[in-house]
């Protein structure tokens, strides 16, 4: 599931008649609020991303090296360039303190970098502006080591790896902080994938030793700047996803690979949901030929309609292109209109 893109994608009205505007209604759901009606893609908001302006990834959605001398390629399949396999800057977690160079900050461009991403272009009255910070914890790991070496350290060099996240930690902290200053966003929308198809990528018990600490820190950092917090993971981590909302989470961004029914009865008093939407299976049936309209249109119903009237819980769904994806869409705008008004708290 990949993240909004955008810069600029704003529809300026009302929510369906309501009082309030397309962006307070957006904020309310990323804040973890009432809403008056559930958000469609892109109205009310301005979303910075692909990200040029700094570079956690190599700009223009390219290949390249990103600003820790990472190399990555172009991959046409993903649409988005992913990490060199053939190239680390790090082999072993031990000598992460010698040969890893963290960007200095304080000597970036923060108004070039703001107006490559064209920040001022965002019409604040009308639109919530959203900063997209890819390249979590874990990914940055696993970006410098590769994928196998980065799953080794958790388990043979625990010490070593808390140590790092540590560095990490400040940095990405400090990186929250300029963004704040220079940026001015709403939300921050921060990427760290932390589960496969089946399950987490870890025990939840070295998740929450390694990662969980040092999240709050990050997350409190960004609240105590003003700023909202979307955490964007993808995989299957349901046993983690309490831990998520006590670490001060608003929105988890996520996959319906979960069992989202029973993550909102469980959780949806703490933090909102923004779920993918059968992506995976439908594109699967689609290229088997065996996905009927009846069966997306009769499967996304019952799920617009059990979870959104939650008020917890909002669909991520892109402008669409192929044909189940317009099914899905339609289907979405009657059901939020009838559910619109419908929210208490």
């Amino acid at each position: 599931m990949g993240s909004p893109s955008g810069g600029g994608c704003g529809i300026e009205k009302k929510t369906g008649g309501g009082k309030m505007t397309a962006k307070e209604n957006l904020l309310a759901m990323y804040g973890h609020k009432m809403i008056e009606i559930m958000p469609v893609f892109g109205e009310g908001e301005f979303c910075v991303y692909p990200v040029n302006g700094f570079h956690e990834r190599p700009p223009y959605n390219e290949g390249g090296r990103d600003w820790f001398g990472c190399l990555w390629e172009y991959c046409d399949s993903a649409m988005a360039p992913a990490p060199d396999p053939h190239e680390h800057v790090l082999e072993d977690i031990c000598d992460w303190r010698k040969l890893v160079k963290f960007p200095d900050l304080d000597a970036w461009d923060w108004e070039k970098a703001a107006r490559e991403d064209h920040v001022a272009d965002a019409d604040r009255e009308n639109q919530m502006v959203n900063v997209v910070v890819l390249i979590g914890l874990f990914e940055r790991l696993h970006v410098l080591m590769g994928f196998e070496e980065a799953l080794c350290a958790l388990v043979t060099d625990p010490e070593e790896v808390e140590a790092f996240f540590d560095v990490m930690t400040d940095f990405k902290i400090k990186l929250i902080g300029k963004l704040a200053q220079y940026y001015k966003p709403d939300l921050i929308t921060f990427h760290d994938d932390w589960g496969t198809q089946r399950g987490p990528f870890f025990a939840p018990e070295l998740w929450r030793r390694l990662i969980k600490p040092r999240m709050k820190r990050i997350i409190d950092a960004a609240h105590g700047h003003g700023i909202l917090f979307l955490m964007h993971s993808c995989g299957k981590y349901d046993e983690i996803v309490p831990d998520i909302a006590e670490i001060g989470v608003d929105t988890l961004q996520c996959m319906d690979i979960m069992d989202i029914g029973k993550l909102l009865e469980e959780d949806g008093g703490r933090m909102s949901f923004q779920v993918s939407v059968h992506s995976q299976d439908f594109e699967s049936r689609d290229g088997a030929g065996i996905l009927r309209e009846e069966i997306v249109r009769s499967t996304v119903e019952k799920e617009f309609r059990e979870w959104g009237s939650t008020g917890w819980y909002f669909p991520c769904i892109f402008p669409p292109s192929k044909w189940y994806e317009k099914t899905v869409y339609e289907t979405y705008l009657k059901v939020r209109e009838e559910l619109a008004g419908t929210y208490t708290r």
